[in-house]
């Protein structure tokens, strides 16, 4: 048996590891002349503009932030009015962008709060046979993906104007779609505390508000 005095040397040993603080960043999804997807740390310029306009709605995304949803270990909560929206212009929808990193995340708790749009039904079916993969032999996971919606002036929840992610405890603001799949030049900014700023808060009230779809 080790000796107290001993644990106690033990313990003062041990190296004492930081967690990893938050540092508030502004990127740009864009494209380079290789149509290869690259965050910029400034605006875009015009041939960028024009490169990542070409590729349409959905064309696009940051990859930053996929390899962050990929590597989450916990949560991935999403809030966007036009989360689920198919047009006729587009060139894909979330489903196309998301599908896999969802499938291959070690998030357990993912939920996606948005409203009602065309082409959201399809999407959901889809999103509902992505959980029961992953819950079914040989994975077995306890994987959960929940949708719900706010229905435009018919809930007593109100969706914001902009958009939010929640991945494990950062806060993500978007100047367009979650993951920066819209054609037009916007922004996101990153490393916000998902408790100091409420965010959590605020996407439950919200969430306990919706209608479920899935």
């Amino acid at each position: 048996m080790i000796a107290p005095s001993h644990i106690r040397l033990l313990e003062t040993a041990l190296p004492t590891i930081p967690l990893p603080s938050l540092v508030p960043t502004l990127n740009w999804p864009s494209l380079d002349s290789s149509y290869s997807r690259v965050d910029l740390d400034h605006f875009p310029s015009p041939d960028a503009e024009y490169w990542r306009h070409s590729c349409g709605e959905f064309g696009a995304w940051s990859e930053c932030f996929i390899a962050v949803v990929r590597g989450a270990r916990e949560r991935i909560w999403l809030i966007d009015g036009f989360l689920l929206k198919i047009d006729a212009h587009a060139k894909g929808c979330f489903v196309d962008v998301f599908e896999r990193v969802l499938g291959e995340t070690s998030a357990w708790d993912v939920r996606l709060l948005t409203s009602g749009k065309e082409g959201h039904r399809d999407q959901i079916d889809l999103l509902r046979v992505l959980q029961d993969q992953r819950r079914a032999p040989p994975r077995n996971e306890g994987f959960t993906l929940k949708v719900r919606y706010v229905r435009d002036g018919k809930s007593r929840a109100r969706l914001p104007h902009d958009r939010f992610s929640i991945i494990d405890d950062e806060l993500w603001h978007w100047g367009a779609n979650v993951g920066g799949t819209h054609h037009e030049v916007n922004a996101f900014s990153r490393g916000w505390s998902a408790q100091e700023s409420q965010a959590v808060v605020y996407f439950e009230r919200l969430w306990n508000e919706a209608e479920v779809w899935l």
